[in-house]
């Protein structure tokens, strides 16, 4: 884990392809300091090389404590013959809400909880392989903080 100050950016997964299916593959685990205004996190898929039935889904985690993670982020599904594309997610602390979150469970996708930040963050993604075994996925998870 590595401690980084605010106003920083994370690499939180380097530009890469990830080829098969993959479920809940785990990024490292980033400590980022408290306070911040706000958060921007955002998915760059650089490349789809694979079948309409294939998808990408990508996840951002929180944690308080290191331990038990939270699902705050669900980018947008991306098709495995979808173009470049990038999606991002605006996290802001200070606009906490009126209503609770259930945590027991991921987002659905393209939906973030903006409220739900905490000190820990990991990436966290899976492949999804519907039909012939050729599933490939390039891409990158950049992080934030204002």
């Amino acid at each position: 884990m590595t401690f980084y100050p605010s106003g920083s950016t994370y690499v939180l997964k380097a530009s890469g392809i990830q080829t098969g299916a993959m479920v809940d593959t785990l990024g490292d685990a980033f400590q980022i300091p408290q306070p911040y205004n706000r958060c921007v996190a955002l998915l760059d898929v650089t490349a789809t090389v694979t079948d309409a039935t294939d998808y990408l889904d990508v996840y951002l985690d929180w944690s308080l404590d290191g331990v038990t993670y939270f699902n705050g982020v669900h980018f947008t599904q991306v098709a495995g013959n979808a173009t470049a594309i990038k999606h991002f997610a605006v996290l802001d602390p200070a606009n906490p809400g009126t209503a609770t979150f259930n945590v027991t469970s991921d987002c659905t996708s393209g939906v973030t909880k903006p409220s739900l930040c905490g000190p820990f963050i990991r990436p966290r993604w899976t492949i999804t392989e519907a039909g012939t075994v050729n599933a490939a996925f390039t891409f990158s998870i950049t992080f934030y903080t204002q």
